[in-house]
């Protein structure tokens, strides 16, 4: 397999001005290639309900290696 990447949904708080990650996601620890996890991710996939405008998930694909890492270079 190519460099691994794993599914990641992020919560995410907007400050009135911006979108800041608050610190919350789950991980699918499913290892997949970069193109099946952004054909996983593609909106027309999901359904979403937000009922709080302050409030949204996020889902993004990152390399396995920087899996706990704030900031990463993969």
């Amino acid at each position: 397999m190519d460099k691994v990447f794993l599914l990641v949904i992020s919560m995410w708080g907007n400050t009135g001005t911006e979108w800041e990650y608050i610190g919350n996601q789950i991980v699918l620890q499913e290892p997949m290639t970069e193109k099946q996890c952004q054909y996983i991710i593609q909106d027309d996939k999901w359904a979403a309900t937000y009922e709080n405008e302050y409030y949204m998930m996020k889902t993004q694909c990152y390399p396995k290696e920087c899996a706990g890492k704030e900031k990463c270079n993969g």
